[in-house]
Parts: structure tokens; C-alpha cells; sequence
């Protein structure tokens, strides 16, 4: 598990990474094309503090730190809903989407036993989105 979630991790880094490459060079492009409304030379220096400012503002953070993240997300839940929170964040169910893409959707089907039990989670697969 907590190698699939350094994994996951280094996967959203490298996008991240990726993301900040393609928008400074975008915003370069506008400096060169005038479509900023700025001169050339001030429009570079905004395009290059705002990746400086992106790249300091990276958070690290290793993958029991990320755990406990996920698992206080539940804590304003009470009862079966954070009982399944709990389950969703350890991993259990289907998880699509991506931080860069706007977000992260992660679902959890459970069944209710007839006997009145505790409902049990369904079997799913993780499937991580781009």
C-alpha cells in the first residue's frame, strides 16, 4: 500500500512538474506575442515569479503524513458515512480523476446485508484516472 502510494505520488509530482513546464511557456509565448498588454521585459520577470512562486509553493510531504490527510478529511462524518469515508481513503473502492485535472473522485459501493448487519463494502478495483 505505501508503495502504491509513493507511486502515486512521484506520478502526481511529475505532472505537477509537467503543468508548471507547459504554463511558463505559455505565458512566455503571450510575452513574445504581445498578447500580455505588458512590454516584453516586465512581462518575463511576472512570468518568472510566478514560476518561482509555484515551484517554492510545491508541497512535500511523505506517504504516512498523506494518509493521515486523507483519513482527517472523515472526521466531520458520523456513523456509516464515516465508517466509509475511512474505507475510501485506505484504498477501498474506485478512484478516477486527478489533482490536475480538477480532482480526485473516489467511490465505495456497499450492499446491505439482509440480516440488518453492518453493511460491508463491495469489491472494486482501483483505477487511477490521467
Amino acid at each position: 500500500m505505501v508503495a502504491l502510494l509513493w507511486a502515486h505520488v512521484a506520478t502526481v509530482a511529475a505532472q505537477d512538474r509537467g503543468e508548471r513546464a507547459r504554463r511558463f511557456e505559455a505565458d512566455q509565448r503571450a510575452c513574445q506575442d504581445g498578447k500580455s498588454g505588458q512590454a516584453f521585459e516586465p512581462c518575463m520577470k511576472e512570468a518568472r515569479a510566478v514560476q518561482a512562486q509555484r515551484l517554492d509553493s510545491t508541497p512535500s510531504a511523505d506517504a504516512e503524513q498523506l494518509r493521515r490527510n486523507g483519513l482527517m478529511r472523515c472526521d466531520a462524518l458520523k456513523g456509516e458515512d464515516r465508517v466509509a469515508c475511512d474505507a475510501r481513503m485506505r484504498g477501498e473502492g474506485t478512484v478516477s480523476g486527478s489533482v490536475a485535472g480538477g480532482g480526485i473522485l473516489r467511490e465505495l459501493i456497499t450492499t446491505d446485508a439482509p440480516d440488518g448487519a453492518p453493511p460491508k463494502p463491495a469489491p472494486a478495483e482501483s483505477v487511477h484516472g490521467q
